[in-house]
């Protein structure tokens, strides 16, 4: 299993618990990464999706999407309810309405989810301290404390015979027909089965870097006066906002998501967290704010997740990726799917989220559209951007595609004013990266790879750090 989230965590306790032999590799430590920064909303209402897959999936796809997810959401009860104290607590989920034209989309929503056989309803009384034209509202959904509950799954996952290996990095995998030889920063691991459990595979052969686009999210909490909302929400129109309350140091806080984008987009900056501040502000008495964040998710080209094989020749690697933001359920729901695969049991729902179809009607607009953005910034950043500023220039905290000796290097000063200098190109597919202004990271705006100022790996499909250069 490479990956300690929700799905290298889920998959292995479910394997583990049937018998087999398991061990997790974390390039870090288990919930550090996007799986411990999520709103964890563990729900089937996934935005607006319904009236979406109704159209590019058919009715069969809506409601085979719908029963997975409801599915999903109560394995996760499950797990949980196995002692794992991690603030479970049931709760309607609501997509609401700020303007007139916009009750339109959640009446059409309302039809698709019902047909799905989903618990939709059309609610003229949403519990937000603001006017609304309505929620649509799904019932009997859940919330939770997302690195309490990874960390319990962690804990059961070794007491079923399960080993977590940390700051253990994969950068490859090799597979036969007799099994498969994982190359990791400390050596070689031998499995029967593999699971690629990372946000995006690392492994190019499936071609997901091509099929799923990388985006951005920020959250910010707030000990708020007053009432706080009793359900999960989220905007039905741009610019989004997600909002739930979670139990924290005895009360209560007031949690605000959004402010979405591409990754490496010039958008990543700290005005991203001042937006959902003022936000907050605006329709809350703020007492405090109590913490910030973002993390990163993929959004698939025809709208549905990549659950299964690596591709159409791979027997033992298996992906998952391109859970579009609601990775709670997805990544439970890629644990369900994998793990029944490689015990070799039959799932109705595995053919929807199959990671080898080809869906031309469904995936050809958006994946047209991103593969076009990344072309041009491939081109373009190179032709564009000669780095003609010189990295003396840059002020503390500051970083930027700069001039040093010479080359055009990504250049950062610290705050104590130290310079670092490492290649603009991003070592998966050689795209130049940009400076997140808000996190102080090298982000690749084509397939999403993250990298320190020094240039280490934070994130893939990169495996392989920014090369240094003098200063």
């Amino acid at each position: 299993m490479i990956g300690g989230g929700i799905t290298g965590l889920t998959t292995a306790l479910l394997l583990a618990r049937a018998g087999s032999s398991v061990c997790v590799i974390e390039q870090d430590t288990v919930a550090s990464g996007t799986s411990g920064h999520t709103t964890a909303k563990v729900t089937s209402q996934h935005h607006l999706t319904y009236a979406t897959l109704r159209r590019t999936h058919g009715s069969s796809g809506a409601a085979t999407y719908a029963a997975a997810m409801e599915a999903a959401k109560e394995k996760v009860a499950s797990l949980a309810a196995d002692g794992i104290d991690c603030d479970l607590r049931r709760r309607p989920a609501y997509v609401f309405a700020t303007r007139p034209a916009e009750r339109t989309l959640l009446e059409r929503e309302l039809r698709a989810a019902v047909e799905a056989g989903l618990p939709a309803t059309l609610d003229d009384d949403v519990p937000l301290p603001f006017p609304t034209n309505g929620g649509l509202r799904f019932d009997n959904q859940l919330e939770l404390h997302p690195r309490k509950y990874l960390v319990g799954l962690a804990d059961r996952f070794r007491s079923a015979g399960g080993e977590i290996f940390d700051d253990t990095r994969a950068v490859g995998v090799s597979e036969t027909r007799e099994g498969c030889e994982v190359h990791t920063s400390t050596g070689q691991v031998l499995a029967r089965e593999v699971v690629v459990a990372t946000l995006l595979p690392f492994l190019d052969r499936g071609l997901y870097f091509a099929r799923a686009f990388p985006t951005r999210s920020y959250v910010v909490t707030a000990r708020v006066r007053g009432a706080l909302p009793d359900a999960m929400l989220i905007s039905a129109a741009p610019p989004t906002r997600s909002i739930r309350s979670a139990p924290y140091d005895g009360g209560e806080l007031l949690v605000v998501g959004g402010e979405g984008h591409h990754v490496g987009s010039a958008k990543a900056r700290p005005e991203r967290y001042e937006a959902l501040a003022d936000y907050t502000r605006t329709h809350w008495e703020v007492a405090s704010f109590e913490h910030r964040w973002s993390a990163q998710d993929y959004v698939p080209d025809d709208g549905v997740p990549f659950i299964g094989r690596l591709n159409l020749l791979s027997r033992r690697i298996h992906v998952a990726t391109g859970f579009k933001k609601w990775g709670m359920s997805a990544g439970t729901l890629a644990g369900m799917l994998i793990s029944e695969d490689i015990l070799g049991r039959r799932n109705e729902w595995a053919w929807l989220f199959s990671s080898t179809r080809i869906k031309p009607v469904a995936e050809s607009r958006r994946f047209v559209t991103e593969n076009s953005r990344v072309g041009i910034r491939m081109v373009a950043d190179r032709v564009l951007a000669p780095g003609v500023r010189d990295i003396d220039a840059l002020e503390a905290g500051e970083g930027g595609i700069v001039s040093c000796r010479g080359r055009k290097v990504a250049g950062y000063r610290d705050d104590d004013g130290r310079l670092q200098a490492v290649s603009a190109r991003c070592t998966h597919l050689g795209c130049q990266v940009a400076w997140n202004a808000a996190e102080r990271t090298w982000d690749c705006p084509c397939h999403g790879s993250r990298f320190r100022p020094d240039g280490s790996v934070i994130e893939g499909p990169a495996t392989r750090p920014l090369p240094r250069h003098r200063t």
